[in-house]
């Protein structure tokens, strides 16, 4: 603060007058706690409206990527009954065709073939659990995907192509 001592004041029509008090002015030089906890009100209602749809968005890409995984698996499948006229249920047998990742679980969904015959097979992509999200894709011999993961109050998600 600034002390004001024997100032001259103008009143508003124009006459001026002397003051003997003193007085106070402020110079500024941050905030004041109403202003930050305004913003910081501000940050967090942003935040609690954002929050859902960045998890939502996030679990899109997620399940685009399993989707991903399902087709690559797919083209792992063809090559290998090219090679021996049947369809594997093993992951290892295709090892040199996969990303590591899928065969290691080490992605948010767990990867499983079944249902192999020497002219069929489904492979499918189960959501780990851990997650406020549930569900599996599949994929069979033809191509053909199906599946989708949901959450409590959510809207299903499927991958972003088929």
């Amino acid at each position: 603060y600034r002390k004001v001592q024997n100032a001259e004041f103008r009143t508003q029509n124009g006459s001026s007058h002397s003051a003997h008090r003193t007085l106070h002015t402020a110079i500024r030089t941050g905030f004041s706690l109403f202003e930050v906890v305004l913003v910081l009100a501000i940050i967090g209602i942003l935040m609690v409206i954002s929050v859902p749809s960045f998890r939502r968005a996030t679990e899109q890409s997620h399940a685009d990527i399993a989707g991903a995984n399902l087709r690559a698996l797919w083209s792992a499948e063809r090559f290998y009954w090219l090679d021996n006229r049947q369809y594997t249920g093993n992951l290892s047998d295709m090892q040199s065709l996969l990303d590591p990742s899928i065969a290691a679980a080490s992605t948010p969904y767990v990867y499983t073939i079944h249902g192999v015959d020497s002219n069929t097979f489904t492979a499918t992509a189960t959501r780990v659990s851990g997650s406020a999200w549930a569900g599996q894709f599949t994929i069979d011999q033809t191509g053909t995907m199906t599946g989708s993961i949901q959450a409590s109050g959510q809207t299903a998600i499927v991958p972003g192509f088929q």
